[in-house]
């Protein structure tokens, strides 16, 4: 596994990727996008706002795990210097996090970490998350996730992440099987 800074050209992989660590919200999120013209497909815009290179979700902050060339996996991170406040939040279902958000300002926060099912199982997620603790910088990092994935939920424990706190969430899809977001935390290292 080679794990290096992503591109421009890692916008389509880091949008499914980013996608599937959201299960489905980015993409539901993206939706509005596409409904107003501004691009075919949620997925199409995500995209976009990867290659745009600007704000949070961009191809800046992320991280590309490979293997034999192929991508596998990502991350995004970054600094938490600034937390909307949970009255702004656009949307019902995003309000939660903002209210966990806005406990952990200052962090380094783990926007989205996932690997494509087929590399699953290979330490590609326990790779990128220990070259998320070297880009922390000294500061504690804080990553968000759902009550149902306990495969995740089980890395971030054995790696050293405490639970701070958990919202409800409100429920986006049919689908979708998440009670409840849960904070974590993980101090600084030198």
């Amino acid at each position: 596994m080679h794990i290096r800074p992503a591109t421009r050209a890692d916008s389509a992989d880091l949008a499914i990727l980013d996608d599937v660590a959201s299960s489905g919200l980015a993409s539901w999120l993206w939706s509005g996008a596409a409904e107003r013209g501004e691009a075919n497909t949620a997925l199409e815009h995500g995209r976009q706002r990867f290659a745009a290179g600007e704000g949070e979700i961009s191809w800046r902050n992320a991280s590309i795990a490979e293997i034999d060339g192929d991508v596998a996996g990502m991350s995004v991170s970054y600094p938490l210097a600034t937390v909307a406040e949970p009255a702004d939040a656009p949307n019902e279902v995003v309000k939660p996090l903002y209210e966990l958000l806005a406990a952990v300002k200052g962090h380094r926060y783990i926007d989205a970490l996932a690997v494509y099912s087929r590399y699953r199982g290979c330490g590609i997620g326990r790779g990128l998350m220990r070259h998320e603790f070297d880009r922390s910088q000294g500061k504690i990092i804080s990553l968000i996730t759902e009550d149902d994935n306990e495969t995740a939920l089980g890395l971030y424990r054995a790696l050293g992440f405490a639970e701070v706190a958990r919202r409800p969430c409100t429920k986006f899809s049919p689908k979708q099987t998440t009670r409840e977001w849960v904070l974590l935390t993980r101090p600084a290292t030198s």
